[in-house]
């Protein structure tokens, strides 16, 4: 999957201002003396579409991305002065990520607004049941990214995976994160990543493969 046809829309930027005002409320007294307001800004400047896309993909849902997207960034500026550097930046981000996503879906189930089915089912999409048989991912034509309805079908599907196969069909096929990376983000082994992502693409493959092979000349 291209991670730039599929990267969702970048909302307007309260980050680092959310952040600031919590620390000047009194929420957060800890010291700042680890980031200054210009290197903040240069941390949020440069990863802040990549978070929001991982949050969105997850969700699924724009408004609440935005959300816990500038939630991400007032959490990063709260414990900065505690990263110690033995990961890469981005991938702490992502981990603070998911964390609020985790949290964020099971508030949302309980409330009944996300609706989790299940591939053991048929999957019915606006009245019409999709068949479940395995396509051949290899063969799909890299321009049918481009569209609205498999970027809606494809949106669908990963919805339907579970939370972990959705955390790394997102950070390896849409991201594009090394397995080392997923690792790092996740804590999971390298063997158990590569095992949810075969099982994440399986499940993706049957979901799409009916609009693939009517767009497929």
């Amino acid at each position: 999957m291209d991670g730039t046809a599929l990267a969702a829309p970048l909302p307007t930027n309260g980050s680092r201002a959310s952040a600031e005002e919590s620390s000047a409320d009194g929420t957060d007294s800890a010291p700042r003396a680890a980031v200054t307001a210009a290197s903040f800004d240069s941390l949020v400047e440069e990863h802040f579409q990549k978070v929001y896309n991982v949050i969105y993909r997850y969700i699924g849902d724009h408004e609440e991305a935005s959300d816990l997207t500038q939630d991400v960034f007032v959490r990063a500026y709260q414990s900065f002065d505690h990263f110690r550097g033995d990961s890469q930046i981005y991938t702490w981000l992502y981990r603070i990520a998911l964390n609020l996503c985790h949290n964020r879906l099971k508030q949302l189930r309980r409330r009944n607004r996300v609706e989790q089915e299940s591939l053991d089912a048929p999957l019915n999409l606006d009245g019409e049941e999709i068949r479940r048989e395995v396509a051949d991912w290899d063969h799909a034509p890299t321009t049918l990214a481009e569209g609205a309805e498999l970027n809606r079908l494809l949106h669908r599907a990963i919805g339907s995976l579970s939370p972990g196969h959705r955390t790394v069909i997102i950070l390896r096929d849409i991201q594009g994160l090394s397995y080392a990376e997923i690792a790092e983000v996740t804590g999971s082994s390298l063997e158990a990543i590569k095992s949810r992502l075969f099982r994440a693409r399986s499940q993706l493959k049957l979901v799409l493969q009916p609009y693939l092979e009517d767009s497929v000349v």
